[in-house]
């Protein structure tokens, strides 16, 4: 049975990814590794495959990959480092203060670059000739972010780990990529809305602000948006694709404010 393993699975972005492995037939089966699973919807019940634990403690991955490799098979096709963010309390101390905390800054690094190495380290040794690895990067890692610094060292982190471990797998015949989506109302953004503008009942209005205000498209993006550029990544259409970081943002990176037709 081919499966695939997405980190930080159950919702938001990651289940998006989930959904739209189904949906493009990439993988018959999945396992979420999150810190708080959920069950999944409905209409993915019997298919999806839930196991508890942090993606920053070695010992919880080495146990949660145990685990699903002796439930699925030895052999994963598919894993999406996806993983990461930050919590509120991070969030609010880089938009009040100059400098991260060192720990602050430590614990960005930790959940968004090192648990892709502690995953990947697990995982990749298991797959064979023909396997995919995506990882889930940000557009903030590409652009100079003051306000989110560490969170944007730590996206950066992974765009180079990815051509990295590209490189160290290209010869077993496995795919490493990339995706950095752009701005998405996720968790991740309810928090930094809320920081950014005042509290959570602004978040949304600070969001669709910043969609205004920086993307060329004129729209936000969505999971489901993300999801089906990393099942591409993952499947077979994509088998010569290899080391590239693909950018799902509406033209942000593109890096000037587009220009809007006068009234």
């Amino acid at each position: 049975m081919k499966y695939a393993i997405v980190t930080g699975g159950a919702r938001g972005l990651g289940l998006g990814i989930v959904r739209a492995l189904f949906e493009e037939q990439a993988v018959e089966a999945v396992a979420v590794i999150d810190l708080r699973p959920e069950p999944p919807p409905a209409e993915l019940a019997g298919r999806v495959h839930s196991f508890t634990a942090d993606v920053t403690d070695e010992t919880q991955v080495r146990a949660a990959v145990a685990a699903i490799t002796h439930q699925l098979g030895p052999h994963p096709d598919v894993l999406c480092n996806n993983a990461g963010g930050g919590e509120a309390n991070w969030f609010e101390e880089g938009s009040h203060a100059e400098w991260h905390s060192v720990e602050i800054w430590r614990r960005y690094v930790d959940l968004n670059l090192n648990s892709v190495y502690l995953v990947s380290k697990e995982v990749a040794p298991r797959m064979r000739a023909g396997g995919a690895i995506c990882n889930t990067s940000s557009i903030a890692g590409m652009l100079a972010t003051p306000l989110l610094a560490a969170y944007a060292a730590a996206k950066a982190g992974v765009i180079s780990y990815t051509r990295s471990l590209a490189l160290q797998l290209g010869p077993k015949g496995i795919r490493v990529n990339a995706v950095a989506p752009g701005l998405i109302y996720t968790k991740i953004w309810e928090e930094l809305g809320a920081a950014i503008g005042g509290g959570k009942d602004h978040a949304r209005l600070a969001f669709e602000h910043a969609v205004r205000t920086l993307t060329p498209l004129g729209r936000e993006q969505t999971p489901t948006d993300i999801g089906r550029a990393v099942a591409w990544l993952c499947s077979d259409k994509a088998i010569n694709v290899t080391g590239q970081v693909v950018a799902i943002d509406g033209g942000i990176v593109l890096g000037r404010p587009p220009l809007r037709p006068a009234e």
